[in-house]
């Protein structure tokens, strides 16, 4: 994570911030994993089909989806810090109330919260690590972010199942929200910005170092829909659909799937889910260290992390038609786990090419917008997947149509995108250029 030059107190503080996201991040993929590890008995105690789970699963990431809209905006107005803490508190208050639901609408309702209070995560910390870690640092950080997020999973499956056959679904959902209001709490008494720091001019310069200059304005609504305006907008919008779709399909139905598919226990799929989910936590930090590695080759900042998500999407597609033809409970693990390592190379860099594409003061409002776009693919994965299972009575349907999706978004993800968005792009009107969205370009 260190350049070999960045002095021991940033070292010390930027290592402190990444740890206070990974915490955070692991704590948020484990509140969205409750409903996936007790999606049976929750249908079994509330009476609720295989397509109402469906629906109920899509209603998380559609919520998150359209949360994301303004809340990037906001958070570039406002700063990460407050809205990343007012989002944690929301959502763990979301995760307490729904121990006490009593029905479909109340759990409706209680996931719709859990979207809002989540909606700030991924857009508020990689705009802290773009103010924190130098370009040369960004891609470990946020490899370690984004594997923190699914180690959450990794442990939620063994550790929640353990919580749910001791205690019961519903005192899981309230002991999770629990720990949720304590890292609120820690992020609200110990993060500070930058400028809120009493850093030397060199340690500053190292944060900054190959950063496009920016004019510095504050984000408006003007300038958001500006965002809209280019070709490498669409693009990564675009491409990260495939990613978020396929990755939807696993983080909702994984464990119906073994179930199902292979009649496992409650108690098995629990442990059974743990491994694909800490593939994935290896592929995000293998993420971010490799896009590290190959931008050091006189490759942008840019093209690194696209060449990686692509071989990522790739990848996750390849080892997911494996998983549909697969009749066999070890294998099927084997090419899943396979799958999630490459869904994260994908995940991971997502973010990384975000930051590298925009300035900083759109940074959370460009994110938020891909995020918007990932999770409508997110969202439709579960739901189409909960109709598919019930007309077919398998899983092969779905995952077929998953990777599908895969492969369209790595080619609109290559050749769509022109290159970094300038602050004199988003403001052509100062710097006397044309109107942006170039018919093509060369990417930098």
């Amino acid at each position: 994570m260190s350049d070999g030059r960045s002095s021991a107190r940033l070292r010390s503080i930027q290592l402190g911030i990444v740890s206070q996201l990974a915490v955070i991040g692991m704590i948020n993929y484990m509140d969205r994993a409750t409903i996936s590890i007790a999606n049976p008995l929750i249908r079994e105690d509330l009476g609720i089909s295989l397509p109402q789970m469906g629906f109920l699963l899509s209603a998380f990431p559609l919520t998150y989806a359209l949360a994301q809209l303004p809340l990037g905006l906001i958070i570039d107005r406002l700063g990460p810090r407050r809205l990343l803490g007012a989002g944690v508190t929301l959502w763990s208050l979301a995760q307490c109330v729904s121990g006490l639901a009593t029905g479909m609408s109340q759990l409706w309702i209680l996931r719709f919260l859990l979207g809002i209070g989540e909606g700030p995560s991924m857009p508020a910390g990689t705009k802290v690590i773009k103010r924190w870690f130098g370009i040369r640092q960004r891609g470990t950080a946020m490899g370690i972010f984004t594997g923190a997020n699914h180690f959450g999973q990794a442990i939620a499956a063994p550790v929640l199942t353990a919580l749910m056959v001791l205690a019961g679904w519903r005192w899981m959902f309230i002991l999770m929200g629990g720990v949720g209001f304590i890292s609120a709490l820690v992020r609200f008494l110990t993060y500070r910005e930058p400028e809120d720091v009493s850093l030397l001019p060199e340690e500053r310069a190292i944060l900054t170092e190959g950063d496009p200059v920016s004019g510095g304005e504050s984000m408006t609504f003007s300038l958001w829909r500006k965002l809209f305006g280019f070709r490498t907008s669409w693009g990564l919008f675009l491409g990260v659909f495939g990613t978020s779709y396929m990755s939807g399909i696993y983080a909702t139905w994984l464990p119906a799937y073994l179930e199902m598919t292979y009649h496992m226990s409650i108690g098995k799929t629990g442990l059974l889910v743990a491994i694909p989910f800490a593939c994935a936590t290896v592929g995000s930090l293998f993420a971010g260290w490799i896009a590290d590695v190959i931008a050091r080759f006189n490759i942008s900042a840019m093209d690194s992390g696209r060449l990686v998500f692509i071989a990522g999407l790739l990848g996750l597609a390849g080892f997911t038609v494996l998983t549909a033809q697969s009749s066999d409970v070890v294998m099927a693990t084997v090419w899943i786990s396979c799958a999630m390592f490459f869904s994260q190379l994908s995940g991971t860099c997502s973010w990384l090419v975000a930051a590298n594409a925009v300035p900083e003061n759109c940074l959370a409002s460009f994110g938020g917008i891909q995020n918007c776009f990932g999770y409508i693919g997110g969202a439709i994965a579960p739901a189409v997947t909960g109709l598919a299972v019930e007309a077919t009575g398998s899983f092969s349907m779905p995952l077929i149509i998953g990777a599908s999706i895969s492969v369209v978004s790595a080619a609109i993800y290559w050749f769509v995108p022109t290159g970094p968005i300038v602050a004199a792009q988003l403001n052509p009107e100062d710097a006397g250029l044309a109107q942006p969205f170039p018919a093509s370009g060369k990417t930098g």
